[in-house]
């Protein structure tokens, strides 16, 4: 989730992912811990809506920036899928899975069906480090087919969500990747579409009139031409969501242009961090009884209660954000000092 290369970091996608960090901290802790008497309010639809583009911001972000490095990557003649790249595309999924180990079924002993069930559950993660490893293979090919092949993946994993519903192969952990069948929140038909279509975007400078346009009139015309209500695996869904996403996008970069606040770009740069850390907090850290917090609170909170816990736990996060980006600066300026030092002196 974070571009390596600090001389070569986009402010407004810095800006862009901390607002997506920050808003996934807020969903998380809203729909864990909010009273479910608030459930039936006008405000709470409007909440989950919005809340409801965290996921695809995430997933556009991270083939934007991935987009860009292949195209970068092409420009000066470098290798594109690198050993690098796939280690930390590897790590990015492994984290996901590590992530939704059992411990509460393996802890009494349970190694049944459920249990393997909940730990090949497909999440953002996994599904961002698989959909960024296919698009990295794509990366391969020259520029335009490489374009070419983006623009099928897209099409592809969208328009085949609906008939992906009624896939099964018989085996959990496959059929987690084809729908919710099996309890995956975000399998890859449709989500790897926001992946391609980010990656697509970055060929694009993303200014002019034609870019306000066309996110209304997605935006609009998905809302509009859908029938019924909308389900994750209609591409109608998928059409508005990229249309709010990409206005957002935009806003986000002329923000960026006046203000960038420092905390939401941290929060960009250090945003796997910042997710793990409050996933472990919400449901693994122990709360007492051999609960999590989770657990143990449910959805009892009041409105000012769920706000506290958010700031609290959003203040933690960026605690260990910015300890853990001092880290890594103070790590480097050694490395710096013993490069122009050359090695120290051996004693006789």
């Amino acid at each position: 989730m974070s571009d390596r290369s600090a001389a070569n970091r986009l402010a407004w996608i810095d800006l862009l992912r901390g607002l997506a960090v920050v808003g996934m901290i807020e969903t998380h802790v809203v729909n864990v811990f909010l009273n479910s008497g608030y459930d039936t309010a006008g405000w709470r639809s409007q909440l989950s809506f919005f809340n409801g583009l965290v996921a695809p911001a995430f997933l556009w972000i991270a083939g934007y920036i991935q987009g860009r490095s292949i195209r970068r990557s092409h420009e000066v003649g470098r290798p594109v899928a690198t050993a690098a790249r796939w280690r930390r595309l590897g790590f990015v999924a492994a984290l996901s899975f590590l992530l939704h180990i059992p411990w509460h079924l393996w802890g009494v002993g349970d190694f049944g069906l459920a249990s393997w069930k909940h730990l090949f559950q497909i999440d953002v993660l996994s599904c961002l480090g698989v959909s960024l490893g296919i698009l990295l293979l794509a990366g391969q090919l020259r520029p335009r087919w490489f374009d070419a092949l983006s623009v099928a993946l897209l099409g592809f994993f969208v328009l085949a969500a609906p008939i992906a519903t009624g896939w099964h192969t018989g085996w959990p952990m496959v059929d987690g990747w084809l729908n919710r069948a099996e309890g995956s929140l975000f399998p890859l038909f449709p989500w790897l579409g926001f992946v391609a279509a980010g990656s697509l975007a970055s060929r694009w400078k993303l200014d002019g009139w034609f870019w306000p346009v066309l996110a209304v009139a997605m935006a609009w015309g998905g809302y509009e031409l859908a029938s019924g209500p909308f389900s994750n695996a209609d591409p109608l869904f998928f059409v508005e969501r990229l249309g709010w996403l990409l206005g957002l996008v935009l806003v986000v970069k002329a923000v960026s242009r006046l203000a960038a606040p420092k905390w939401l770009q941290l929060a960009g740069r250090e945003s796997l961090l910042m997710y793990m850390l409050h996933i472990i907090l919400l449901h693994a850290f122990p709360a007492g009884g051999g609960m999590t917090w989770d657990r143990k609170i449910g959805q009892t909170l009041s409105l000012p209660s769920v706000a506290l816990v958010f700031v609290g736990l959003l203040s933690v996060c960026l605690l260990a954000a910015w300890f853990n980006e001092t880290r890594k600066a103070r790590s480097a300026e050694r490395a710096r000092e013993r490069q122009e030092n050359g090695p120290e002196p051996v004693g006789a």
